[in-house]
């Protein structure tokens, strides 16, 4: 899985930032279920509620989104994940592959 490969590169500081629905409060525990199911409990611990994704800090914001829940005020690279360029998870860890390689 491509979250845990860049969760354990030692230069990445990973964490899940996502933006639940205010008018579904069962959202957030949905979420936080979803993230220990799929990645594991320890992986609660990295996980951040914010409606707006635009007021977190960060390099890089990888979501299916542009604009609309922040991502267009986050300070760092936005890469929209599920087209274009990233259509997948695979060229996302190719992207921080060349990112994380040390140089020869």
């Amino acid at each position: 899985m491509v979250y845990h490969w860049l969760n354990d590169q030692e230069t990445l500081d990973v964490y899940i930032l996502t933006a639940p629905s205010v008018l579904n409060p069962l959202c957030y525990s949905e979420k936080r279920f979803w993230v220990v199911h799929n990645l594991g409990i320890e992986i609660a611990y990295k996980l951040i509620f914010s409606p707006n994704k635009g007021l977190n800090k960060g390099h890089y914001l990888i979501d299916d989104y542009t604009s609309g829940k922040g991502q267009e005020d986050f300070e760092g690279k936005v890469l929209q994940f599920g087209g274009g360029k990233f259509p997948n998870w695979q060229p996302i860890k190719d992207y921080f592959n060349v990112l994380i390689e040390p140089e020869v």
